[in-house]
């Protein structure tokens, strides 16, 4: 079988390697990692008790196993006076408690991440990494399995969910152009926020959120444990595949382990799935498959091939009839099979831009048009049943009337529009017109499209360079986090999709954009939560106006900044292990054949 010259340069074999590249190395024992994995399930264990305190003014849950859960942490105080107002103080109490302990999960993560990190790699023994992956997973399933019976709920999607799922199962009605309202007799109308709303989702959702409706009757409960328990099979067959993707690369055991840490026990990914039972979790399955599939045909060689790139670009698509905030990924592979089609297979010839569209333009055109009739056909497929029936005035109604498509929340739209209603500035004043200019959904849609065509451009210049699926990965991790950054709506579970990119990126020491991306991602997930503090508005925190943005989106930048500035190969005097040096070989072996 054929390898792909690009995925298969040469590579020093380990007797290159210098023997005193373990000389500073201490083996670390999985008594720690076992100690962190008892320490990380602990401290989600403790959350449940000031998660079940906040007040929730939709839903009063009670779930199997609730309250032996919250007795565990029952002795953490209920009120910290943190308000004048005693529910303000109960919430509060609640909330930073919550992120407290959110907090030194991060901090547990982060240790056992670097104490892997640190861990030598003796060839062939792997005994220590397989017993290492036995725990990551049995903390992940321990810690998704206390979320999902946990009484208590940060967000209300699930219920907007099952709103979906009683609409077609239960009334027969097509969620894109019907309300719940339309049915007031339905007891979820008091539950769902955006009952009045038609369907903000893609149909590969909505054909999952069909599903409950079918056997479940109208208690919220059976929704919750349903859509929680989907999430937590997702999250885990998400790790799965972020261990698949990073082996079939031929990443060394050390980073296989510590890529499915940083994905599995990352505090946000494991709570906005198995807690929140977000959709996003699933559209994550989707681009985690459309990736492995990818790296198998690329590293056979048949990446520009159809057998190769049509059930990745139907992966891809499919992830975008979730969310379609994946779209963008789709054009950044399709411009990755254009680059692969326009330049020679032979790495010994190099040809500029213009030679190659002079001469390679029919083979480039058609794998793009291929590409292109593939989504065209996915798209009707999904959207058809949907579709029939109805003008394309409607059809286009049903993408621009949710809410995600005409407000803002937790951004900084959101921050300037609640800014603008608390104070009233001189209306002649410059200060006011910019206010009335950046307070306008109009003017960051704008920035939104004009944000991603710029990312998008610059990760099309480096896919030229270096057509490879990594090169993809993290053009499609920058897109994605530039409109995470400017976008008008966002939560916090939107990090999910960066976490699941980055990890599979690994190792990122060696690679200045690479490693600047990861600090972006892991710091990102940690600024997010403060949006659960401004969530109600109670005091002492307020509501998310004004410069409270920057607490989110300040942190990642820096993060990125500092870690684009920092070399770390002129501070670090010991030599990585053998599969970072051979991974830095190869990027450095590729620039120089090109």
């Amino acid at each position: 079988m054929r390898k792909d010259p690009q995925f298969a340069a040469s590579l020093p074999t380990e007797k290159e390697i210098p023997e005193d590249t373990y000389a500073n190395e201490r083996p670390t024992s999985i008594a720690f990692i076992a100690l962190g994995a008892i320490a990380f399930v602990l401290c989600i264990l403790l959350s449940v008790a000031p998660l079940s305190r906040i007040p929730d003014p939709v839903i009063h849950l009670q779930t199997p196993l609730g309250v032996q859960f919250a007795q565990v942490g029952a002795w953490l105080p209920a009120d910290l006076g943190l308000a004048a107002d005693h529910k303000a103080s109960l919430a509060s109490t609640g909330y930073t408690e919550f992120l407290v302990l959110i907090a030194l999960a991060f901090a547990i993560y982060g240790l056992c991440a670097l104490l892997m990190r640190r861990q030598a790699l003796k060839t062939g023994d792997h005994k220590q990494w397989s017993q290492t992956l036995c725990l990551i997973w049995l903390g992940t399933i321990a810690a998704g399995c206390i979320y999902v019976f946990t009484p208590a709920m940060l967000s209300h999607d699930i219920l907007v969910y099952a709103s979906y799922s009683r609409l077609m199962a239960t009334y027969h009605a097509n969620p894109y152009f019907v309300s719940l309202a339309t049915f007031p007799q339905d007891p979820f109308n008091a539950l769902n926020y955006w009952a009045n709303s038609t369907a903000a989702y893609g149909p590969a959702w909505l054909g999952i959120c069909a599903l409950p409706g079918l056997v479940l009757g109208p208690q919220p409960l059976g929704y919750v444990l349903a859509f929680r328990l989907f999430a937590l099979a997702a999250h885990l067959l998400n790790t799965w595949l972020v261990t698949s993707i990073l082996r079939t690369s031929g990443r060394s055991p050390r980073i296989v382990t510590l890529g499915t840490l940083l994905y599995a026990w990352n505090p946000l990914v494991l709570l906005e799935s198995s807690l929140g039972g977000h959709n996003d979790v699933f559209m994550v399955t989707f681009l985690l498959a459309g990736i492995l599939l990818s790296i198998r045909a690329e590293k056979n060689g048949r990446l520009t091939q159809p057998r190769g790139y049509l059930l990745p670009i139907i992966a891809f698509m499919m992830a975008a009839l979730v969310k379609f905030t994946m779209l963008p990924v789709v054009v950044l592979f399709i411009i990755l099979l254009a680059c692969r089609a326009l330049q020679p297979e032979s790495l010994s010839t190099t040809f500029s831009f213009r030679k190659a569209v002079v001469q390679r333009w029919r083979p480039a055109l058609q794998t793009v048009v291929n590409a292109c009739i593939t989504s065209g056909l996915v798209v009707l497929i999904l959207y058809g049943p949907f579709w029939i029936g109805h003008s394309m005035q409607s059809i286009q109604n049903s993408f621009t009337s949710p809410p995600s498509a005409l407000y803002a929340e937790n951004s900084i739209l959101r921050a300037v529009v609640a800014w603008s209603q608390a104070h009233t500035l001189p209306p002649a004043s410059l200060g006011y017109k910019l206010v009335q200019i950046f307070s306008a959904r109009r003017t960051w849609d704008y920035i939104n499209f004009a944000t991603l065509a710029g990312v998008i451009i610059a990760g099309a210049i480096y896919l030229w360079y270096s057509p490879t699926m990594r090169t993809f990965v993290l053009a499609s991790l920058a897109t994605l986090g530039a409109l995470l950054i400017v976008t008008p709506w966002f939560y916090s579970w939107y990090i999910t999709w960066l976490v699941a990119l980055v990890v599979v990126c690994l190792p990122l020491a060696h690679k200045r954009i690479g490693r600047s991306l990861l600090a972006f991602t892991l710091t990102f997930s940690v600024s997010a939560f403060i949006t659960y503090l401004f969530k109600d508005g109670y005091a002492p925190f307020g509501t998310w106006m004004g410069f409270v943005c920057l607490i989110m989106i300040a942190p990642p930048l820096f993060a990125f900044l500092i870690a684009f500035i920092y070399n770390s190969q002129a501070r670090q005097p010991i030599a990585q292990p053998v599969q970072d040096v051979k991974e830095a070989y190869t990027d450095t072996n590729l620039h120089l054949k090109r």
